[in-house]
């Protein structure tokens, strides 16, 4: 249930929708494991991993959804060998040469023959929604997998306001932090990185369990090579890697947040997993709001405009003060028994 990766979205307005009828709109659409003849299928699960629970789960202001895909393991070499069986045996029995028309019917009738004893691969994505923060917070490293589930849980709800944030150029924010040794306090650059030739995007250089403020990174950037992927950590409780596509990978959670979860004794499967997803929100709610502070452009832009608020209040302040204070001039004042 930790999440290890995240893919965040911002919701473009309040997400209104009530716990019960977010419970009816994906009950609508629940997973239905694959029929004999049915290569795939997907749909909503409980969180909770059991097959009658409920579809979601809220704590601190936000709510857990799963989404599960059964696909059924068909090899294609399996699939060649039999069409190159049957494609031989047609050719030399009739005598002539199968065509590519015939040879594709040939494959999808094996194909179907072949998964009613097929391996089945289940794959659980799971997301909550930060009412909170106005976030969609998906556990999926890339944007297919997180589209996957964005798409389904807009076809469940028949609209979901929601879009990737507006970003500044990461890849340039990450070299300037490696380059310069200045960074925000609350991050720590740990020891890997990806380095990237600006002129040629296959020139990749990866580096690993490496001193990133050496001189040999360095040369590597003043000879043009970005920094596409960095090793971070945060305040001491979570380490992850930063792509430049901001997509955030390989979450490790710290002593200190995995002294907070051992410290509560619970004594159900279920008190279990809401404690541990009210630690996960917390913690989360809090890191992505920073990492959104750096990089996402309103944010930014709100930032300096409420530092710029700031430091113009007190001289506001001092001005309606002085102004208090002058002596009018020009003014007649009318005083009791004058004419």
């Amino acid at each position: 249930m930790w999440f290890k990766n995240l893919s965040i979205f911002e919701f473009l307005a309040p997400f209104e929708t009530e716990c019960d009828a977010l419970e009816k709109a994906l009950s609508d659409h629940k997973f239905v494991p694959c029929g004999s003849s049915v290569p795939i299928s997907m749909g909503w699960v409980s969180p909770f991993s059991t097959h009658d629970g409920p579809l979601i789960h809220q704590a601190q202001g936000a709510i857990m959804i799963a989404f599960q895909v059964q696909e059924k393991i068909v090899p294609a070499s399996v699939v060649k060998e039999l069409l190159d069986e049957k494609v031989e045996e047609i050719e030399l029995r009739e005598s002539r040469k199968v065509k590519k028309k015939e040879k594709d019917t040939l494959k999808e009738e094996i194909f179907q023959t072949l998964l009613p004893r097929a391996f089945t691969r289940n794959t659980v994505t799971y997301a909550y929604i930060d009412q909170l923060k106005g976030l969609f917070i998906v556990n999926a490293a890339s944007s297919k997998k997180a589209d996957l589930v964005t798409v389904n849980l807009r076809k469940a709800l028949g609209s979901l306001k929601i879009r990737i944030p507006e970003l500044l150029p990461i890849s340039m924010i990450l070299t300037n932090w490696v380059k310069t040794n200045e960074y925000p306090q609350s991050l720590t650059i740990e020891d890997q990185c990806v380095l990237q030739d600006n002129e040629d995007s296959s020139g990749v250089i990866r580096c690993q369990k490496q001193n990133l403020l050496t001189e040999d990174i360095q040369s590597l950037i003043d000879t043009g090579r970005e920094v596409v992927q960095l090793g971070l950590s945060w305040q001491e409780q979570l380490s992850f890697i930063l792509n430049d596509e901001f997509m955030i990978k390989s979450i490790k959670y710290l002593e200190y947040v995995q002294d907070k979860a051992n410290d509560i004794v619970t004594e159900t499967k279920e008190a279990r997993f809401d404690a541990d997803f009210t630690i996960m929100v917390e913690t989360l709610r809090e890191f992505v709001s920073e990492v959104l502070a750096i990089f996402a452009k309103h944010q930014k832009e709100q930032n300096e405009q409420n530092e710029q608020s700031l430091d113009e209040a007190p001289l506001e302040g001092l001005n309606e003060e002085k102004e208090a204070s002058e002596p009018l001039e020009n003014t007649e004042v009318e005083t009791p028994g004058s004419l």
